[in-house]
């Protein structure tokens, strides 16, 4: 059982509806941080800005972000 209740898949907030409709066709499903997330749209944001800004920098190449996702996925236990 989630210690912090997830939110629906039809939220509220516009930006979080956006996001998941934009999840569930990129990938079939919402993420399960994003369900979190949702709670406070404000923080939804800024972490959304935060990795698109990290992602459009150019600084890291798709080989280390593979790499960093794999092992976050690894620690995580989640065979992402």
């Amino acid at each position: 059982m989630a210690r912090i209740p997830e939110v629906s898949d039809s939220p509220e907030d516009p930006l979080a509806r956006e996001m998941f409709e934009t999840q569930n066709e990129e990938h079939g499903f919402v993420f399960n941080t994003s369900k979190i997330y949702a709670h406070r749209p404000t923080i939804m944001r800024g972490l959304n800005l935060l990795q698109r800004g990290v992602d459009e920098s150019g600084l890291l190449g798709a080989d280390l972000k593979a790499l960093v996702n794999v092992r976050v996925a690894t620690i995580n236990g989640c065979p992402f």
